[in-house]
């Protein structure tokens, strides 16, 4: 069956992706992107994390009905580790679909359905998303991935299936404002550990956002097993932003039995300037748990302070 799906996933990739070819509209594509550069201190160690983004998506309508969409975004990092320096390429997306009345459904490299979720706290420059990336199918992106979205009204609902051999799985997510300034939203998401099933994972989510003019406040609650031990983890965010200016603080915070190698516990605060395309800003960490040496993954555990300029294109 997975086998099925994935090649029927690629044939509708393909017979949406032949007409938007046919006829370029240069009105519906664009290319842009970020150059960032970055420095961060932990430890008294310091570490670059300077990177460029390129992109481009699009629209082709294909009749009343039909429009095809598609999009791609690479990012380029540097290895400073190495005697020389060497580059390094990530796709984040790449992916080709179709929008209709009743919903839009792409295929490749992508968004989860729970992103839409996890983005209510994911809002800092630096410090803040770290707390879903051990499950595949709850991760920002995943490879080899089937999303379909519909927004009708104050509800969105997302649903999305992995179909990589190797971590398999899929997510459900649905989201309804309250008011224009309140919007909730929960999600499940899973994946199976094709070789190991004792790798398996899943995790509930529910989610809250407030926004009203410069200020944002949002949480995200998550429960669930992170291979086979169980975990919780809390988010929350909250900004303020006057004039060209955003001040925020971001916490995070994931126990997980019998895996404590992927245990997270900070608060961050951060301040940013904004100016057109051009942003600078500045972040400092405070590690909140027994452990706070540098080294362990994104220097999880160690108190962080970061430092970053961008200009987008």
């Amino acid at each position: 069956m997975k086998t099925i799906n994935k090649a029927l996933s690629l044939t509708l990739a393909t017979l949406v992706s032949m007409p938007a070819l046919a006829e370029v509209n240069s009105e519906d594509f664009s290319f842009g992107g970020r150059v960032e550069a970055r420095g961060v201190l932990a430890d008294s160690s310091f570490s670059d994390a300077s990177r460029v983004r390129l992109n481009g998506q699009g629209k082709h309508a294909i009749n009343d009905d039909i429009t095809a969409v598609g999009k791609f975004e690479y990012e380029l990092t540097q290895d400073n580790d190495t005697a020389a320096t060497t580059n390094q390429t990530k796709t984040r997306y790449l992916y080709v679909g179709a929008e209709t009345a009743y919903g839009t459904v792409t295929y490749g490299t992508q968004d989860n359905a729970v992103t839409y979720l996890t983005n209510f706290t994911d809002m800092a420059e630096y410090f803040s998303g770290y707390t879903n990336e051990e499950i595949t199918a709850s991760g920002d992106r995943a490879e080899d991935t089937i999303l379909y979205s519909v927004t009708k009204g104050d509800l969105t609902f997302n649903a999305s299936a992995n179909l990589k051999a190797a971590e398999n799985g899929g997510g459900l997510m649905v989201a309804y404002k309250l008011l224009p300034s309140v919007e909730v939203s929960a999600g499940y998401a899973a994946t199976e550990a094709a070789k190991d099933e004792s790798n398996s994972s899943d995790v509930y989510m529910l989610g809250a956002r407030y926004t009203n003019g410069g200020i944002l406040v949002s949480g995200l609650v998550q429960k669930g097993t992170l291979a086979d031990a169980d975990f919780e983890a809390v988010d929350a965010f909250a900004s303020y932003g006057f004039g060209e200016n955003t001040v925020s603080v971001s916490y995070n915070y994931l126990s997980a039995d019998d895996q404590s190698a992927d245990d997270v516990n900070f608060v961050a605060f951060e301040y940013g300037r904004y100016i057109g395309d051009v942003a600078a800003y500045a972040g400092y960490k405070v590690a909140l748990g027994d452990d706070t040496s540098a080294g362990h993954g994104n220097n999880g555990n160690a108190d962080e302070f970061i430092v970053g300029a961008r200009y987008t294109f």
